[in-house]
């Protein structure tokens, strides 16, 4: 080759391969001092890309899951406090118990089992009030559901978990009601009216039996319709059966009353459900429930109490007595407490529950006729001078408590099952979910060290070789200088 001096074309091109190794070196020294075999976009513009999309899906879920950890330490909260109410309830109800006994007790007794009362109601209150987690009331109604509008044939209303309509600032829903509740019913008499025989040809001995009991009726031979349903009234009490225009009704509705009527006894007849006219004979019937959806979902139904569970309503209603059918109505503001559990903004990744008031003059039922009887109210109906307090009305206190014993259990029972079949598996997953998102980060992100002190001694040693070669490279010219001698 000629020898040239103006261009050193080898020393060039050791140059070149040197500033390669050098740049080669250089990053591996980035790469291990960092932990990270993408530092910039220029390392790896599509792993930059996965990378960074799984730190920020890693970040979510982490908050996610503190956010079901805050559900818990919430939840938790809200239930020792339910516990405490209770407790309380199941001590009001010993003292209407007591108040009964008014054979054994007396005034002065009952009056102290009635502050007893009292104290007790004001403690219920006071935990209603004051129950909170950070600045957030969890028993006043503050976290509870907005119910905006109700149709006036569902008597009460209680949602646990709601998902809204996110387009809206409220939720309607559409109860329809194909079939309402009925009670058990069999004719009384052959007639309505109160004069009419019922018994004829000698005295007869019914056995009536009811949800409540059964018990014996003794009808005389010509006995008329109203001797014959007073005798069933008195008995209402122990059999849940009465009597009213020619007819026997059970006290309740739905597939769970019944009424039995059985000729046990004598020579005679009864002129009631057909006529039983020999011994050992007998007619019954049974009530039915309530048959309805709710958009579109159908609702288990026990006579006019309803339950749905639902992906959009979770909760239990009432329906007033002999409602009729059709379409039923109500509408929920978006309220209630919604937990971000997962790492989206959708109604998949979230859930809302609300925590209903706990206050005593919430908790039981409003005052409804049935079957002709005034029953419960609420429970600040029990306090001193009330219409059911231990000298009023012990008997329909105990139903009131009963009511709200049941409320409060029921909210216990959802807060439970919400906490142990939601959050805590959702906790769970979110860690799984994490673990496996970090594992494929570190995948496309973190340096295996291994390798790259590996690639670091290549460059070091290319790096120095390439030194060495420019040396040579620059000592080329110089046999020019021999020619010239």
């Amino acid at each position: 080759m000629g020898l040239r001096i103006n261009s050193n074309i080898p020393s060039i091109r050791a140059l070149r391969h040197v500033q390669q190794n050098d740049q080669s070196l250089s990053n591996s020294l980035e790469r291990l001092s960092t932990g990270l075999k993408i530092n910039r976009a220029s390392d790896d513009p599509s792993g930059l890309v996965i990378s960074e999309q799984l730190r920020a899906q890693i970040a979510s879920l982490k908050q996610a899951s503190e956010n079901a950890q805050n559900a818990t330490n919430l939840l938790n909260t809200t239930e020792a406090a339910l516990n405490e109410v209770n407790s309380l309830l199941i001590q009001i109800r010993e003292a209407g118990i007591f108040a009964l006994n008014t054979g054994g007790a007396s005034d002065e007794q009952i009056s102290a089992e009635q502050d007893s009362v009292d104290q007790a109601i004001e403690a219920i209150d006071r935990i209603a009030s004051t129950t909170r987690f950070a600045s957030r009331h969890l028993l006043n109604g503050e976290s509870g559901f907005n119910i905006r509008s109700r149709a006036p044939e569902i008597t009460d209303l209680t949602p646990v978990s709601v998902n809204f309509d996110q387009t809206s600032s409220q939720t309607s829903f559409d109860l329809l009601v194909t079939q309402n509740a009925s009670q058990a019913t069999m004719a009384g008499a052959g007639a309505t009216s109160a004069g009419a025989v019922v018994a004829s040809g000698g005295n007869i001995t019914l056995r009536v039996t009811g949800e409540l009991g059964t018990e014996d009726v003794t009808v005389p031979s010509g006995a008329v319709l109203s001797t014959f349903e007073n005798s069933i009234n008195i008995l209402r009490g122990a059999t849940g059966v009465f009597a009213s225009g020619g007819q026997l009704f059970s006290d309740s509705f739905g597939s769970d009353s019944s009424i039995r009527v059985e000729l046990v006894t004598g020579p005679g007849s009864w002129s009631g459900g057909g006529g039983l006219a020999t011994t050992g004979s007998f007619v019954d019937d049974s009530g039915v429930d309530v048959d309805a959806t709710l958009n579109g979902v159908s609702v288990r139904a026990k006579g006019n109490n309803l339950s749905v569970v639902s992906s959009s309503f979770t909760g239990k209603m009432q329906l007033e007595e002999l409602s009729g059918t059709g379409t039923f109505s109500f509408t929920i503001k978006n309220s209630g407490l919604l937990f971000q559990l997962s790492d989206q903004a959708e109604v998949t990744d979230q859930a809302t529950i609300g925590l209903p008031s706990v206050y005593t003059n919430v908790l039981g039922r409003a005052v409804t006729t049935t079957s002709g009887i005034d029953r419960f109210g609420f429970m600040s109906s029990i306090t001193a001078g009330g219409d059911n307090d231990m000298f009023n009305d012990p008997g329909n206190a105990i139903r009131i408590i009963d009511v709200a014993i049941n409320q409060i259990s029921d909210m216990r029972a959802f807060l439970g099952a919400f906490s142990n079949d939601n959050i805590e598996p959702a906790i769970r997953e979110l860690s799984v979910h994490i673990e496996n998102l970090s594992a494929s980060e570190s995948t496309i992100r973190d340096l295996d060290f291994a390798a790259e002190t590996a690639e670091l001694a290549k460059s070091q040693v290319l790096y120095q070789a390439g030194l060495s070669v420019i040396a040579q490279a620059n000592a080329i010219p110089q046999g020019v200088i021999q020619l010239l001698q």
